[in-house]
């Protein structure tokens, strides 16, 4: 319960908990509407319905995160170039955390050499 923010509690007990139940539902609305605003999703508040878009199945589909998704939606354009396209691409939150390894750096040398991107 800690690890989402419930205040204390048996755990045992946190089925039968109105507070757990209201904190539950309150994550689920919260998420429903992120995901609405992004595009992956189509939430109807009022009822609560959850249907999937085509762009939240590709996103699923290649484990592509909803701040990368919000990004593409902010800066994609119907004409971009292709150093337009990587420069985009590099921004997704996907690649924040790669990095090069030292074995790595003579082969991306000659291969920044041998592409003109």
């Amino acid at each position: 319960p800690s690890v989402y923010g419930v205040p204390g509690g048996d755990e045992s007990a946190l089925d039968l908990d109105p507070r757990l139940l209201q904190h539950r539902l309150n994550l689920a609305h919260s998420a429903a509407v992120l995901l609405d605003r992004h595009g992956l999703v189509s939430y109807d508040r009022a009822t609560g319905a959850l249907q999937t878009t085509a762009l939240g199945r590709v996103a699923a589909h290649f484990y592509v995160t909803h701040p990368s998704i919000a990004i593409y939606n902010e800066h994609m354009r119907p004409a971009m170039t292709e150093i337009g396209i990587f420069r985009l691409f590099a921004l997704s939150h996907e690649f924040r955390n790669v990095v090069v390894r030292d074995e790595e750096r003579e082969e991306l040398i000659r291969l920044r050499e041998a592409v003109p991107v």
